[in-house]
């Protein structure tokens, strides 16, 4: 939003340079992202957060600069108090005319079909106006602001929105069919051609300004062509409403409309705005056009008090980590607007924030306001105070086991990734995922980002091609994220290796195959004292892929990210990845950790090398040795695997390091033998295995 510094002095006195006062600004949180000069002087490039329209305004800004810099608020160029009371809920009365207003038709009629989208309708018809050339003044208060001058019935719609960040709209009343305005849903298919010039099929649930025949508007959002307001305009009907902004934003997205008026009614209006900006645009019609006020219609709920907050001195302190008394507190939030009295309690404070602070709703709310205004840059900076000891329990807690596995992940070399949880349907087709297969959002931002993600994968894969591009030889990623699969969110654990895993004086070593089995190793070792298995499966990404299971539990899977997958993300090398369950890992982790006394008596190595068949599994080899070692052999460690000349086609010979221990006594090269010999005579009979000398 852009906002003349000429403009902001009418409302507030600000003795400060505009680059001074554009930091004062930032450091507040009201971001100002440059300063432009245009022909009323410097004008403010304003950076809105989304929970704050009131900023959407030049007095909106004019408070917050007032609050920030204590600078005294002003009344300028604004209306005085409307002459027409605000009458009961529903309130249709017709101001008396003055002689020289033509006397027919009578009133506009005025009718509210759908509450719920529509909680207010202030329409006010102006006759004799003379539509024509805005006076200099305004038309540059506008383009510094970027708008485009239309005529002075248009361009003070669009000042007032502007000045109070209220939108407004003007129609032509000898435009709309039996002088009608009716706010209401619209018919199924419905058209309407709009100011664009394009016409546009409604829905049933788009919310629409109707005459009596047609709608003439998309309410909120943008007028229709028919009703507008022309050089021939000598009746206005000046709309004032409060819609509401889920159906506007809804509406905008479904028709691919936006505008000022739907950026503001989005995040939501003051509701006391609605009929000060509507006398303001009256008074400003007279000044402008000429036109005198016939009648005035006001339809709705009339602006609520807002509810009471309780807010403790002591909790304000305790929040922000510094020392602040009740009577800083109080003047804090009195520049504010904010209604500042005693509660029951001489340390507790009852604050009643204004109408157009619809983000004030808790204490914490009021604790944030505190501390904006103090100034962040004045806020102590502490470490948290943390118990060296953990507290009993934590162990068990959800955040604590996630931080648990983010620790073991780095330990065995891995950088944690965080990626899109929305995906594109281009992308599940490159991961071999059918539509059908993801949930699809209804209104998606971009179609960049209309799927939830059924899989971690694709995530780290776009992370992967990112790191290489920008020059990384070798990538280590892990994301803990959460995917949705067959409309089940899950949390996971996805792991990526491509290109090198180290490189040093002695070459480099690849991340492959081998890398990721022993990261998930490590991985599941630490987490559940258990050791992972292999089983047959298939992901939708994976040309080559096995399933990971756990004391028989399916835990998740691991495979080669299929080559015309990497190949049309450009990553040449080849990409492994795996994708584990969190909520089986967790529930298999054991309640209390495993402490492993260290030996006393040294230990004793033996070498096993065996000549098997190729597709005999690791583990059932691994599970040999570990049942007819037992208790003895301590850790077995596959050390070598080899498949060429001599050995025949179909076999492989495998290497393995067994160290042999005793905690009670030291091992003689007797018993050593004897348990070693027993392991080979197992492998013969249940692997078809045979003894090589090495």
């Amino acid at each position: 939003m852009k906002v003349p510094l000429e403009w902001l002095k009418e409302f507030v006195t600000i003795r400060l340079a505009a680059k001074a006062l554009a930091e004062r600004l930032t450091m507040a949180g009201l971001e100002v992202v440059a300063i432009e000069e245009s022909e009323i002087g410097p004008v403010f490039d304003l950076e809105i957060t989304p929970n704050r329209p009131d900023w959407l305004s030049i007095i909106g800004v004019a408070r917050e600069v007032a609050a920030i810099t204590g600078g005294r608020r002003m009344i300028s160029r604004r209306p005085a108090t409307p002459r027409h009371g605000s009458g009961p809920a529903s309130d249709q009365r017709q101001v008396k005319r003055r002689p020289n207003v033509r006397s027919a038709p009578a009133k506009p009629v005025i009718q509210i079909e759908d509450q719920q989208g529509c909680s207010r309708y202030i329409g006010r018809l102006i006759a004799e106006v003379k539509v024509g050339p805005s006076p200099d003044w305004m038309r540059r208060r506008l383009v510094a602001c970027g708008l485009r001058p239309i005529s002075n019935v248009v361009d003070m719609t669009n000042y007032v929105l502007l000045e109070y960040g209220q939108p407004l709209h003007a129609f032509d009343f000898d435009q709309l069919a039996q002088g009608m305005i009716i706010v209401r849903r619209a018919r199924h298919n419905e058209p309407i051609t709009t100011l664009d010039g394009v016409t546009r099929q409604l829905r049933v649930e788009m919310l629409v300004i109707a005459d009596g025949q047609r709608p003439v508007a998309v309410a909120g959002i943008l007028g229709g062509v028919g009703s507008e307001v022309t050089p021939k305009t000598t009746r206005v009907l000046l709309e004032s409403a409060r819609f509401d902004p889920i159906a506007i934003r809804r509406t905008g997205r479904q028709l691919g409309l936006a505008s000022d008026s739907s950026y503001r009614f989005e995040r939501g209006v003051d509701p006391a705005g609605v009929e000060a900006a509507s006398a303001r645009a009256a008074s400003l019609m007279r000044q402008l056009a000429g036109g005198e006020e016939v009648a005035v219609c006001d339809l709705g709920d009339r602006p609520k008090a807002r509810p009471m907050i309780k807010v403790e001195a002591e909790r304000v302190s305790t929040w922000l980590g510094m020392r602040i008394d009740g009577a800083t507190i109080r003047t804090t939030l009195a520049r504010l607007g904010c209604r500042v009295a005693s509660s029951d309690s001489s340390k507790a404070l009852a604050v009643t924030p204004p109408s157009y602070r619809q983000d004030l709703a808790a204490d914490v709310d009021v604790y944030e306001e505190v501390a904006r205004l103090i100034g962040y840059d004045r806020m102590p900076s502490r470490l948290p105070i943390r118990p060296v000891v953990p507290t009993p329990g934590v162990s068990q807690d959800g955040g604590a086991q996630l931080q648990a596995i983010r620790r073991l992940c780095a330990s065995v070399g891995l950088q944690e990734a965080i990626t899109w949880s929305l995906v594109s349907e281009s992308d599940l087709r490159h991961f071999g995922y059918q539509p059908g297969q993801a949930t699809r959002l209804v209104n998606p931002l971009s179609q960049d980002h209309a799927v939830l993600r059924p899989s971690l994968v694709m995530g780290l894969t776009q992370a992967v091609r990112r790191n290489l591009t920008q020059g990384a030889d070798g990538v280590r990623l892990f994301e803990l994220g959460r995917v949705v699969e067959q409309g089940r969110e899950q949390l996971r654990l996805g792991i990526a290796v491509c290109g090198v895993w180290t490189r040093d004086w002695r070459g480099r070593e690849p991340g492959d195959a081998f890398r990721l089995k022993g990261v998930i190793a490590a991985l599941v070792e630490q987490l559940c004292h258990r050791s992972v298995t292999l089983a047959p499966h298939a992901a939708p990404w994976a040309d080559v892929g096995v399933g990971l299971q756990v004391a028989g539990q399916d835990i998740g899977v691991a495979g080669r990210v299929s080559p015309p997958t990497t190949k049309a993300l450009d990553i040449e090398q080849e990409l492994w990845c795996a994708e584990l369950s969190v909520e089986q890992l967790v529930a298999l982790r054991p309640s209390a950790g495993r402490i492993v006394m260290p030996g006393l008596l040294p230990a004793v190595k033996r070498d096993l090398s065996v000549m098997v068949d190729e597709a005999t599994p690791y583990e059932s080899i691994q599970a040999v040795v570990q049942e007819v070692g037992h208790p003895l052999a301590a850790r077995i460690a596959l050390i070598d695997r080899y498949n060429g000349t001599p050995i025949p086609v179909g076999q492989v010979s495998v290497t393995f390091s067994i160290e042999y221990r005793d905690p009670s006594r030291t091992l003689t090269a007797a018993q050593v033998d004897a348990v070693h010999q027993r392991i080979g005579q197992a492998l013969r009979e249940r692997c078809g295995a045979s003894v090589r000398d090495r």
